[in-house]
């Protein structure tokens, strides 16, 4: 069961490849841990394009920063960082970044297609939520290249 009381699927891990450099990603490892809405958690085809989709973003978001900080790695693994729970930091917030991308991508899909009926009453609510986990994205990316939140520094 789930929070709302609905039965809870078995999510199917269909791994999204990525471009060699990132890792690949799993759809189970999605649905289980951004509590993903149980209809959208039996579509494999829809849980593959959001994360698709949020891999190209964050992937360009890096894109320039690669270029001139991990250009000697192969993979993101490869590149130093800190090991938390036994895996780079640097790959977690990858991963926190498209993952949470994608939760921002598919709360939008929900609310066209599944709730047109209360669509006033619950647009304020799905933006707050987009608005949270578009945020939690771009704090992982800042994260991964170490930016800060402000565009000023101190001397």
């Amino acid at each position: 069961m789930n929070l709302t009381g609905m039965p809870q699927a078995d999510p199917v891990n269909t791994i999204v490849t990525n471009n060699g450099f990132y890792p690949d990603l799993g759809t189970a490892e999605f649905v289980n841990d951004y509590a993903v809405a149980t209809e959208y958690s039996n579509s494999d085809a829809m849980l593959t394009t959001h994360i698709a989709l949020a891999i190209v973003d964050v992937n360009r978001q890096l894109k320039e920063f690669k270029a001139l900080n991990w250009l000697a790695q192969s993979q993101l693994q490869d590149v130093t960082s800190d090991v938390v729970a036994g895996v780079s930091e640097l790959i977690t917030l990858y991963k926190h970044a498209v993952f949470s991308l994608a939760k921002a991508k598919m709360l939008i899909s929900r609310l066209g297609e599944t709730h047109r009926d209360q669509r006033a009453a619950q647009n304020m609510q799905a933006s707050d939520n987009q608005d949270y986990w578009l945020s939690q994205s771009n704090d992982a990316v800042r994260q991964m290249i170490c930016a800060t939140t402000s565009g000023v520094e101190l001397l």
